[in-house]
């Protein structure tokens, strides 16, 4: 790379466009992504570097990042956590915050899966499930699998933790969820040992997104099992700046 050029990663992901609108806002000329490659961008923040974008897998972002192949990206803390990539996180996006939902099928409820010799739950993320269930006590096998519904529609397992995006899908196949375990965020991330120069570059674009920022959309809806009374364990907050393990927050209301 060369000393006068940020190279910047977004994730091919369902946020991609919502993602681009918002630099183009602050002045990115930001063409069709569909192509791959490095898109060249000039220096649109005049802040005496010029840009390049690239798409790159959601998981990998982070990894990019941290080694700087990329000096900065845009991931979400879910994957940050799960990757446990060691990147800098100056800028929180209004957009892409979606809740991490432990969930099953209707009718399923805590009590029912703890008096199962051991229960089984989907994810794409083991990490975080390993962490959720460890201190319970309940005998659990984690199923990595990229697709949680069908894991559970075809028996593969129990129950699954994800991230809910869209409730439309829990509902078409009588899926509740059984407690909500944290939020995920989308961030900015940057290389921790980029120089002052870059640094000063990359607080301006942290303005311009500020100054640009679009409204925060609606939260997304919760199918919760309105039957269940189980109440569910401490609340984990997941969007650690710090990327240590998640912390109790015991000021939420009871799911």
């Amino acid at each position: 790379m060369t000393r006068d050029r940020l190279r910047l990663a977004l994730p091919q992901s369902g946020e991609l466009e919502t993602i681009r609108e918002h630099f183009q806002a602050c002045g990115f000329a930001i063409p069709d992504l569909s192509m791959p490659g490095l898109h060249h961008l000039g220096d649109p923040l005049n802040c005496g570097y010029s840009f390049e974008i690239f798409r790159l897998a959601p998981a990998d972002v982070g990894t990019y990042v941290e080694h700087a192949i990329s000096h900065l990206g845009v991931m979400s803390t879910d994957l940050l956590k799960e990757t446990q990539s060691e990147v800098w996180r100056p800028y929180t996006f209004p957009f892409g915050q979606y809740p991490m939902v432990l969930a099953a099928p209707r009718g399923e409820s805590f009590a029912s899966l703890s008096t199962r010799p051991q229960v089984r739950i989907a994810t794409p993320y083991p990490m975080l499930a390993q962490e959720v269930f460890a201190p319970r006590g309940m005998p659990v096998e984690v199923v990595n699998v990229s697709d949680s519904y069908t894991a559970c529609l075809l028996g593969l397992a129990d129950a699954f933790v994800d991230r809910l995006i869209d409730p439309t899908p829990m509902y078409e196949h009588d899926f509740r969820v059984l407690e909500v375990l944290g939020h995920s965020r989308l961030k900015l991330v940057v290389n921790r040992a980029l120089g002052s120069r870059r640094r000063i570059a990359i607080q301006a674009l942290v303005g311009a997104l500020e100054a640009c920022q679009p409204e925060a959309p609606e939260p997304v809806e919760i199918p919760f099992e309105v039957d269940d009374e189980f109440q569910p364990g401490p609340y984990l907050e997941w969007d650690e700046e710090n990327g240590e393990s998640p912390v109790d927050v015991t000021d939420r209301k009871s799911v």
